[in-house]
Formats: structure tokens, sequence, C-alpha cells
């Protein structure tokens, strides 16, 4: 299963990293995590992922998530926010989970499992 880990910091991509190794280990599920720290590395990645975390906040990880949705559907989006602001727009493109800040680590266990519902390995 590829996965992408969207955010603005390196403490926090690693962070998250960390987590989603930790519950893929837990689960006996396969991953290749690939992190970016900015928008535009992100959007100009061509390769296609089964689950994305999209933190980069605000405006921009909104945008990013629907981009995301429009090319491609079955992706398994996961938004992450400060505020509750984009919840709702997180639901009407289709997101499988939505994180309100701060992450913790049972945030990342039920994204996760919604993610993998499926069966994905």
């Amino acid at each position: 299963m590829r996965i992408a880990v969207c955010e603005n910091t390196q403490a926090a991509v690693e962070r998250l990293r960390g987590w989603i190794e930790q519950y893929c280990l837990l689960y006996q599920l396969s991953a290749d995590v690939q992190c970016f720290l900015t928008a535009e590395a992100f959007s100009g990645c061509k390769g296609r992922f089964d689950v994305v975390f999209v933190g980069f906040g605000g405006n921009t990880g909104f945008l990013q998530a629907r981009m995301l949705r429009e090319r491609d559907h079955s992706c398994r989006i996961i938004l992450l926010d400060d505020t509750q602001q984009f919840a709702v727009q997180g639901v009407r493109i289709h997101c499988t989970d939505f994180i309100l800040r701060p992450v913790e680590f049972r945030h990342i266990v039920r994204s996760m499992g919604l993610a993998t519902a499926g069966g994905m390995r």
C-alpha cells in the first residue's frame, strides 16, 4: 500500500510517519510511506497513492485534497487541520476521515482503520 504524508514541518511528518508505520506493523500491513513538506512537492508527484494524509492546513490543505480527489476517485484522503472549518467540505469531496489537531496515535489508528477497511494489503 502506498501512503503519502503531507505536512508543513519535518517534525510533524516524522511523527505521522512513525505512527503510520507502527499501525502497519501492528496490523501486518505492507506500506511504502512517502513524505512531502510542501504542496508544490506533493502536487508535482506523479505517483498514485492508496492513502494520503493532507495536513498542510487551511486553504492549501483543502485545495490539495480537492485536486487529489479530482484526479483520483479511489484514493483514501485523510484531512488534518487546526480548525473544524474544513471538516464539512472534506465530506463533500469524500474524504475518508478528518483529524482535528492535535493529532494523537489513536486518531491515526481510527483513520487507518477506515482507510484499510476494504482489505488493502
